[in-house]
């Protein structure tokens, strides 16, 4: 009789594992489609029609980033006649929202809304006026046809007004029409836009334009705020974080791959929006997001408890401000039960076969720490770069700017004055006296006079004036959109405050001022020439007074 054949037991493990394999595969399968069949349905509520402005949500859904996530997400555009999207997030109708910063107004409100992740950071609202107006900035409003959203939409535009002293009242306020043709049609002066929308239809009517960016007068909010109720949040922490990360997840694929995600959105949302006009607003928006420089969704407590300040200033919320809540926080990983246990059996018969997985595993998580590691060491490396800018800015012993810098602020305000014609003025200043201030009662005490006399002259500047320490105790104040005459005014006011109440204790000191005007042609060394003439004039004169600059007091003193 024939043996029986025996299969080797080499041949029988092989055979095992492909098994088991197999079955592992059919497990993971079956899990992946029931975890499918049951994906969680949410609603996300746009500000706005389709364009652009929402690309990575888009992306998000087009690329399977919210399927992967377990989520079924229904995108709503807004627009005219549509509730405002907090409205419909607080009624339950929507399960996340996009906001503007007035978010915040609704959280001082008692309102239980919370800031998931900042997509802009910094809002593209701005004012658009004919380059043949005659309106350079906000003072030149006055008087004039302005359209205006209704708070909070308008706010950066209200704030800049503020800061720039500049009351309503003495503007003749239009509501928005949405239709930029008024502008050339001439029904308004000025025009409330998005620097990433309006701006591309006037180019494509050949109408010359300029913008007024609040950001340029000290106002920068966030914009395009994803946020959800607290209830859902508490309710499903698991959910939020999912759609949270795919939504960022789709904002890096599509600022990555502007042109794929500008043909999906005019094939898919947007067909009555050009694709060189989806181009303009990608291109606009990403300065704005800024994801080379700021972690997309990034949000800074401090900065959104300045936000919330500049509303309490202008009227538009009541204290307290506490961002206890509003902040959203980063939730630990939720255990999916079934799902879990079951591959981590399959796991633990593929370890007794072979440590393969187990190898894979740890290198994984190595790589995982390497990158952690980097990351941070890249958050520090950020960190130190901004220290450092500021002690390169900054004058260490005063606190305000440093010559360096002071000379980068001239340059800008030298070529905005050449391009707008707009006056600049230039105050030199020093201490009287003040070696015998350092050799009667020491360098420290001159030290704590020096920062005493900046910190008083700092508290009664404009926003938009610079103060820098030129040297010893000479000061320089640098003030945009200011006149000869302005300018002596406002260092008559310096003068008085500083001879009003003594320094340091009892040290009473004065101070000598000379003052000039910016003209065409010059640079910031011809300019400070002229204001230290000045100075020096005072000086000869008997201190503790005001000069100004003009071709005759140039004359040599008698």
């Amino acid at each position: 009789m024939p043996l029986p054949v025996q299969t080797p037991p080499a041949r029988l493990g092989h055979t095992a594992l492909r098994l088991i394999l197999a079955l592992l595969l059919t497990v993971v399968q079956w899990l992946c489609l029931a975890e499918a069949m049951a994906a969680e349905k949410v609603r996300l509520q746009l500000r706005w029609l389709h364009q652009f402005q929402f690309a990575g949500y888009y992306l998000a859904l087009e690329k399977g980033f919210y399927a992967q996530a377990g989520l079924e997400v229904e995108i709503r555009p807004g627009g005219p006649g549509t509730p405002k999207p907090i409205d419909l997030l607080l009624a339950g109708d929507v399960d996340f929202a996009i906001a503007n910063s007035g978010l915040i107004i609704a959280r001082m409100q008692g309102q239980p809304v919370v800031a998931l992740a900042a997509i802009m950071q910094s809002s593209p609202i701005v004012w658009i006026v004919r380059a043949d107006s005659g309106i350079y900035t906000p003072q030149d409003l006055a008087g004039k046809r302005v359209m205006l959203m209704p708070a909070p939409e308008s706010a950066e535009l209200r704030i800049t007004l503020a800061h720039e002293g500049i009351d309503l009242s003495r503007l003749e306020v239009q509501q928005t029409s949405f239709n930029p043709q008024d502008l050339l049609d001439g029904h308004t002066d000025a025009y409330d836009g998005y620097i990433s929308n309006e701006p591309f239809w006037l180019q494509q009517h050949k109408v010359p334009y300029r913008l007024i960016n609040p950001r340029e007068y000290g106002v920068n909010f966030y914009n395009d705020v994803l946020t959800t109720r607290e209830a859902l949040l508490q309710q499903r922490p698991a959910q939020v974080e999912a759609f949270i990360q795919a939504s960022l997840q789709g904002w890096q694929y599509a600022l990555e791959n502007i042109e794929e995600s500008v043909q999906l959105i005019h094939q898919r949302y947007a067909p009555d929006k050009s694709l060189e006009h989806l181009r303009f607003e990608a291109e606009q928006l990403k300065k704005l997001i800024m994801p080379e420089l700021v972690q997309l969704g990034h949000m800074n407590p401090g900065r959104w408890h300045a936000i919330a300040q500049s509303y309490l200033d202008l009227g538009m919320a009541e204290g307290p401000i506490e961002l206890d809540g509003f902040l959203y926080t980063r939730q630990a990983a939720t255990d999916h039960g079934l799902l879990y246990q079951v591959l981590a059996g399959a796991l633990l018969a593929l370890l007794l076969l072979g440590a393969v997985a187990l190898r894979f595993a740890r290198l994984t998580r190595r790589l995982r720490l390497e990158v952690m590691r980097r990351r941070q060491a890249e958050q520090e490396l950020r960190n130190s770069n901004l220290q450092l800018e500021h002690l390169a800015n900054t004058d260490r012993l005063t606190g305000q700017w440093s010559r360096l810098k002071l000379e980068e602020l001239a340059d800008n305000e030298i070529k905005r004055a050449e391009r707008y014609g707009f006056p600049l003025a230039l105050v030199f200043l020093d201490i009287d006296h003040f070696k015998s201030v350092n050799d009667q009662y020491g360098h420290d005490v001159g030290d704590r006079v020096l920062s005493g006399m900046a910190q008083r002259i700092k508290a009664h500047l404009r926003d938009s004036d610079s103060l820098c320490r030129w040297g010893g105790e000479e000061f320089i104040v640098l003030m945009p959109h200011t006149d000869l005459e302005q300018a002596c005014l406002i260092a008559e006011k310096l003068r008085t405050l500083l001879a009003a109440e003594p320094l340091s204790g009892t040290i009473s000191v004065t101070g000598s001022f000379g003052v000039a005007q910016w003209q065409p042609g010059q640079g910031l060394g011809e300019l400070v020439h002229c204001a230290d003439l000045m100075l020096y004039r005072a000086k000869k004169l008997g201190r503790n007074r005001v000069e100004r600059f003009s071709p005759s007091s140039i004359r040599p003193l008698v």
